[in-house]
């Protein structure tokens, strides 16, 4: 059935190529989220289902980043999709290029630097250019303020010990590790990963070894302790999470999980500024 799009589509990406894309495909959140701060959104036909979207919107909204159909991208007509390296499958993208629609995959930041390349790449492919640097320069100056505001103390102390819980069902855990973006999130808003010295990526770990890891902060998605009824709840599921200063402190904290989709973004940015501020700063 994919094949009855591929022609009209081809005419139509033919014919725009060289112009402003006027149908815009954006999948992730913060792909999406750079694109209405780069004040293009009105070039948007289709969202993924992780994009957040002003109340009312009726942009279609295709399926999970990472498990689009070819169908349901091409059913939207879109000249231009975009989205990080996460945006997938492979096989899907390769028959909406074949119908001539163009595809971006942007890399996924893992740092400031990354983020601001994405934005200038994204500005070009968008016809935002002074858009694109007037926000690039924005998020420079608040990741400095973050590193100026992390250094007021001694250079010898180091951030408060956090770690992020990634929970599944029943009573599974995994923790985030080095190379995750919840780690270079903890790092940006001024705290220490205690659990990257011995784990790389997500894995599932034993509560015994997280309450060795003494964190002074817990970071859990949002979605969870609202569904879960709170720390309290966490507690009965975890009952050695009462051993750590973490739970001394009240420091069981909820984060917008999707700040952490799809590589560095705006919002992830946010989130870090303020962790910084009511739980991280020295």
């Amino acid at each position: 059935m994919v094949t009855r799009w591929l022609l009209p589509l081809a005419l139509l990406a033919t014919s725009t190529v060289h112009g402003e894309p006027s149908r815009l495909l954006s999948a992730g959140s913060g792909m999406t989220e750079l694109v209405f701060a780069l004040e293009a959104q009105e070039q948007l036909v289709a969202v993924d289902s992780t994009s957040v979207l002003p109340k009312g919107s009726t942009l279609a909204r295709l399926g999970y980043h990472r498990q689009l159909s070819a169908e349901g991208m091409l059913s939207t007509q879109p000249t231009l999709v975009i989205g990080s390296e996460e945006m997938g499958p492979a096989s899907a993208l390769n028959l909406v290029r074949q119908a001539g629609i163009q595809v971006e995959t942007l890399p996924e930041a893992m740092t400031i630097e990354q983020l601001q390349s994405n934005i200038i790449r994204l500005g070009e492919l968008l016809n935002r250019h002074p858009q694109a640097e007037a926000l690039q320069q924005e998020v420079a100056y608040r990741a400095q303020q973050l590193v100026t505001k992390g250094s007021v103390t001694s250079k010898s102390v180091l951030g408060k010990k956090t770690i992020f819980l990634l929970l599944g069902e029943g009573n599974s855990a995994q923790i985030a590790g080095s190379n995750t973006l919840a780690d270079a999130m903890i790092r940006l808003a001024g705290g220490t990963n205690p659990a990257i010295t011995s784990i790389d990526g997500y894995k599932p770990v034993a509560m015994e070894a997280l309450v060795a890891m003494a964190p002074d902060v817990i970071l859990i998605s949002r979605r969870h302790l609202v569904e879960e009824a709170g720390a309290d709840s966490l507690f009965q599921q975890f009952p050695l999470l009462r051993q750590t200063p973490a739970a001394d402190a009240n420091a069981i904290v909820p984060i917008n999980g999707k700040a952490l989709i799809g590589g560095l973004g705006l919002s992830t940015l946010a989130e870090a500024e303020r962790l910084h501020q009511h739980w991280l700063a020295q």
